[in-house]
């Protein structure tokens, strides 16, 4: 792989110097020569790869044996079912050639001169279509802007691949291509009719342009003045065309060409044949084409992404009207959507997009064209290569990092490819666009912009005004809070479960007599730490002594029912142990119709046999602990009893509210669980204060609590006993009380006011931390915020420091210069205390009921266990099958499957963490608006460079005022600080280690809607967000099912829940 990112580099590198040699290239004339010579590089340079890189072997096996077939047997029996050929007749007269010079030279099969024979064609298409960019563009610009584009494509590592290293012939189809564009900009129609059925009879691909020769007809014979002769002409040349392909393909028989058609456009029916794109990014690459992907298959979308092109590329043309770059743009719209969304793309069939996007940047050179073509560059050569060199079907993983990255890399960049497609639309003069201008009007010196933003003064600005919290919005808090808390209460677990526990010591033994009448099958046990104990288990028919039937039995988890099967007849049994110790709470046995036995002896081992009645019909997480209950429910059991502390990989702080719970509830489901719900509902509040303090508006603020309230991931995780729920709580907690803080000034409101809330947010960041060590990440987001927020509070005093007997607003400048020192001073002391000390104590405290043998002792036990930890998470390296990577989590690629049970043969049980698709899939697109709106050019920079759709784009935003800037840029650091650390966790993760991520996701899909409110009447954006609430409860209930355990249809789950391949949600 080190070679693939190296020549990626290359790309990159190479696409950037020559994007600044085109910009400040000279007006400079050379001789023929030069370009003659860099032909000659390229050339050469194409050749020395061509010998020393085989290319893909299945190919290039392929190529050598249809040339040897061609020769051989001749046009007219070289299509034979018995045969595969999948390639159109005109490029087998090519490999004609081929075979007759290896066979009248002798060449050897796959020596070098043999493989270069096989790769020629394709690389001399290579310089062609390299000098045609010179040609275009030296009409265009000077000689040396035209050379600098000509290198760029001759010398581009993953042009070079494709016909030199992998010998593949997209350089032809290309070729064609440009040609039938250049012809069809020119109005000349028969010849491109001509070009573009050379192109059909050379590879099948180039159907995937009809669509642009049917533009170019539309506007040449219709559109632009409608005369009978050119119709004619056009119909009769047309027809002469295709009759001139029906006469070529004569000699190979007409029938036996049209079955190979057929047969290569049905050819590799799966969503993804290589391609890294849209499919490929949801796991989908060699999935069958006809696998569902919301409630669709993926054949029947890859049928409506093709008419969805026809029509756009219709709509599109008639707003580009004669723009030159018409052809060559909607070419680059065709191929990147038909690649990146329609199904059986491989990895090659975004190539042709290459150099159509250079000539499209000849006609108008645009920076968001180049930046277009150079990612294409990089993420294409990244995908050939990958699969040139990396490619084994035997060992194939749709999972790995590089595939799902460009594959993503593809998804956003063809999104800044419809960006930059409507610019393009929009520049009328695109010729004098940005990257003409001279770089001395622009100041590059970061130096100075830093002084400026670090000292430039700033008029003061009043703390912000204070919240009303009316009745309604008690109301519908409230309301909320109840219909959440019946949806998280319900269900939650069993509140009784066996109590009373049998200990017992290595070598000790059960010795158990059943009634004569009695057929026990099934032993089923129920223990308490610790797990994974071993019995040796014996049974007997006859006498005590008499055993017939020995097995050797582990019994694992702790806290859940579980049974062991036993022999047909058993009058005795015989538990003997072998582990140092065991805490049996209770066993039962069970006949064939699932009824309790009970021993005869069951007295001598009272405890043992005191709770059957609390034996459930079925285990299930009703009665029994599920995923990782079994590591922290159990070890907040062990912190109640005073038993050696079992899970120590993160700290105890989240335990201790779960052990809270298990002391006022007991030890069962209810009881530990009980607690993170509350938590999970006592969110709530704080979502809708954050809301409705950010945005001022009661229906935001409710519309941000419904949205948490049935988020998916915050109803599941906040329902099982683990410690997720206290982190996300206490970092919700800590950014409201942040936000509150840095909206006020202690110019005006004084120093003690602003110590509340920022003492509130330190001791909740120190109770996030000793739940979970994500919460650090989300603390160096809150130490940007206040060191933010103090600079602020710096250059209002510069500001008053200039007029020093000034006022501003109702804050005098003098009172400003004699309090900013001694309050800054004094607020980085409390900072000290309460960010600091305080959260270490928490910390250090929260060791208290953690048992450690080997470091006794409150301050040895806490610091061995950092290193524990650390040693832990680093040094982690194991698999699970529903891990997934930090840039699949928005996604939802892969959710977490925690508990399944089958009910009967339709009815399934199943528990899964994901989220609510219309909040995750809508958070990231919010989030990356938000961007937009902080880092947008000013009303003037937009109106100088704005026209056309550009308009209609500058209508559907707005600019952001003082406060809405500040929320939008404290939203943005609360959550790059929880979310950007996992990109650099290589540990196994989950999707669960986003759920920190969400309620920021969710305010900044708020904050998205409050700009939405500004273009549209109060009662269209009190209906929209009725609407989008409703559909977000909708979908609640509609996945509730797989979400709460409860028994749902195999069949329903299959049909309308398993929107992507890797949403396994119940067991087959």
């Amino acid at each position: 792989m080190s070679n693939i990112h190296l020549f990626a580099i290359v790309s990159l590198l190479l696409g950037c110097i020559c994007f600044f040699a085109f910009k400040y290239a000279k007006q400079r004339k050379f001789s023929g020569l030069i370009v003659f010579s860099l032909l000659l590089a390229g050339l050469v340079l194409r050749i020395i790869i061509a010998i020393n890189q085989t290319g893909f072997s299945y190919d290039i096996q392929a190529f050598s044996a249809w040339a040897d077939r061609m020769y051989q047997v001749g046009p007219s029996k070289f299509y034979s079912p018995d045969v595969f050929t999948d390639y159109p007749p005109l490029y087998m007269l090519v490999l004609y050639l081929v075979g007759l010079l290896r066979s009248v030279f002798q060449i050897e099969h796959f020596s070098n001169l043999h493989i270069l024979l096989l790769k020629i064609p394709a690389i001399i298409c290579d310089l062609v279509c390299s000098y045609l960019i010179y040609s275009e563009a030296n009409k265009h610009f000077s000689q040396s802007r035209a050379l600098v584009l000509m290198s760029t494509y001759l010398f581009l590592p993953a042009i070079i691949l494709n016909s030199s290293a992998w010998g593949q012939i997209d350089a032809t189809h290309t070729l064609i291509v440009i040609l039938m564009c250049l012809l069809l900009k020119d109005k000349k129609m028969i010849p491109a009719y001509i070009v573009y059925a050379i192109g059909v009879l050379l590879k099948p691909q180039t159907l995937i342009f009809t669509p642009l020769l049917l533009v170019g007809i539309w506007d040449q014979v219709f559109l632009n003045g409608f005369q009978k002769k050119n119709f004619y002409q056009n119909l009769l040349g047309g027809l002469a065309v295709i009759l001139g392909m029906i006469v070529f393909c004569l000699p190979f028989g007409i029938d036996s060409v049209f079955k190979q058609y057929l047969k290569t456009l049905s050819s590799y029916p799966y969503a993804s044949a290589n391609a890294y794109n849209f499919w490929s990014l949801i796991g989908m690459n060699w999935s069958d084409q006809n696998t569902k992907f919301l409630f669709f298959s993926a054949k029947t979308w890859g049928s409506i992404v093709i008419v969805l092109i026809v029509v756009f590329v219709f709509l599109l043309s008639r707003y580009l009207k004669n723009n030159q770059a018409k052809y060559f743009i909607l070419g680059v719209f065709i191929t990147f959507t038909m690649f990146v969304f329609s199904v059986r793309m491989h990895e090659r069939y975004v190539y042709p997009a290459l150099a159509l996007l250079l000539f499209a940047f000849i006609y108008k050179p645009t920076k968001a064209l180049w930046v277009c073509f150079t990612g294409l560059a990089v993420l294409h050569y990244y995908n050939a290569a990958h699969v040139l060199y990396f490619y084994d079907p035997a060992n194939y993983n749709s999972r790995v990092p590089i595939i799902l990255l460009v594959s993503a890399g593809m998804f956003l960049l063809f999104f800044y490819f419809l960006y930059a497609f409507n610019r393009y639309l929009a520049e009328e003069n695109g010729l004098k666009f940005a990257l003409m201008k001279n770089s001395q009007e622009k100041d590059s010196k970061l130096i100075n912009r830093l002084k400026r933003f670090l000292f430039k003064p700033s008029a003061p600005i009043p703390s912000s005004p204070k919240v009303s919290f009316s009745k309604l919005d008690l109301i519908l808090l409230l309301a909320i809070m109840i219909v959440y808390s019946s949806f998280a209460l319900y269900d939650l677990g069993d509140q009784k479960a066996p109590l009373t526990r049998y200990e017992m010591q290595q070598d000790d033994s059960i010795v158990l007599q059943f009634p004569e009448d009695a057929q026990p099958q099934i032993l089923s046990y129920y223990i308490a730490p610790p797990h994974d104990i071993s019995f040796t288990l014996e049974t007997g028919q006859a006498t005590e002594d008499d055993w017939n039937y020995t097995e050797q039995i582990i019994w694992q988890n702790v806290f859940s029912w579980s049974n062991t099967s036993l022999p047909e007849k058993v009058r005795f049994a015989k538990l003997t142990l072998h582990s140092l110790n065991a805490s049996v709470i209770e066993l039962t046995f069970l006949d064939d119709k699932g009824n309790v036995v009970l021993p005869e002896n069951a007295s001598e081992y009272k405890t043992l046999f005191d709770e059957s009645s609390l034996h459930p019909q079925v285990a299930s997480f009703r009665n029994s602990m599920y995923f990782d209950e079994i590591y922290h429910a159990r070890t907040a059991y062990e912190y109640l009893h005073g038993l050696p502390t079992y899970e120590y990989t993160h700290p105890p702080m989240g335990k201790i509210f779960i052990s809270l719970g298990i002391a006022l509830f007991g030890m069962n489901p209810f009881g530990w669980r009980i607690i993170g719900t509350l938590f999970g509902i006592f969110m709530l509040p704080f979502l809708y204060l954050f809301g409705k303090r950010i945005t001022k508006s009661t229906t935001a603020a409710a519309l941000s609590c419904w949205l948490f309230a049935f988020d998916f991931m915050h109803f599941v995780q906040t329902r099982i006993a683990t410690i997720d729920v206290y982190v996300t709580f206490f970092i919700i907690v800590m950014y409201y009380f942040m936000y509150k803080y840095c909206t006020i000034s202690f110019y005006d409101q004084g120093l003690r006011k602003t110590f509340i809330p920022l003492g509130i947010c330190g001791i909740a960041m120190g109770f996030a931390i000793a739940c979970k060590w994500s919460g650090i990440y989300a603390a160096a987001g809150l130490a940007v915020l206040f060191f933010a927020h103090l600079l602020k509070r710096y250059k209002e005093y510069l500001y008053a420091k200039a007029s020093p007997h000034g006022r501003t607003g109702t804050m005098s400048h003098d009172k400003i210069l004699k309090n900013f020192l001694p309050y800054t001073v004094k607020t980085i002391g409390f900072c000290l205390i309460f960010f600091i000390v305080i959260p270490l104590a928490i910390y250090l405290l929260s060791y208290l009921p953690f048992v450690d043998p080997v470091n006794p002792g409150l301050l040895n036990k806490a610091v061995a266990n950092q290193t524990n930890m650390f040693n832990y998470h680093s040094m982690l390296d194991v698999e699970h099958s529903f891990s997934s990577l930090w840039f699949e989590w928005p996604i939802m690629i892969r959710p977490v499957w925690f508990y399944s049970r089958v009910v009967s043969n339709t009815l399934r049980e199943g528990i899964s963490t994901f989220g609510n698709p219309l909040i995750w899939w809508i958070g990231v697109p919010a989030f990356i608006y938000q961007l937009y709106l902080l880092f947008r050019r000013s009303k003037s920079s937009l109106a100088r460079n704005s026209t056309g759709l550009k308009n209609h784009l500058r209508k559907s935003t707005t600019d952001l005022t003082h406060e809405e800037l500040y929320s939008t840029s404290f939203l943005t650091i609360g959550y790059l600080a929880v979310y950007l650390p996992w990109v650099f966790v290589s540990r196994l993760t989950f999707i669960y280690h986003y759920f920190p991520s969400v309620p920021f996701a969710i305010l900044l899909i708020i904050q998205s809607l409050m700009q939405w409110k500004k273009r549209v009447a109060k009662r269209t954006f009190l209906i929209g967000t009725c609407i989008y609430a409703v559909l977000v409860f909708g979908l609640f209930i509609l996945f509730y099912p797989i979400l709460a355990g409860t028994p749902v249809e195999q069949s329903f789950v299959i049909k309308y829940l398993r929107w992507l391949p890797d949403w396994i949600f119940v067991a087959n």
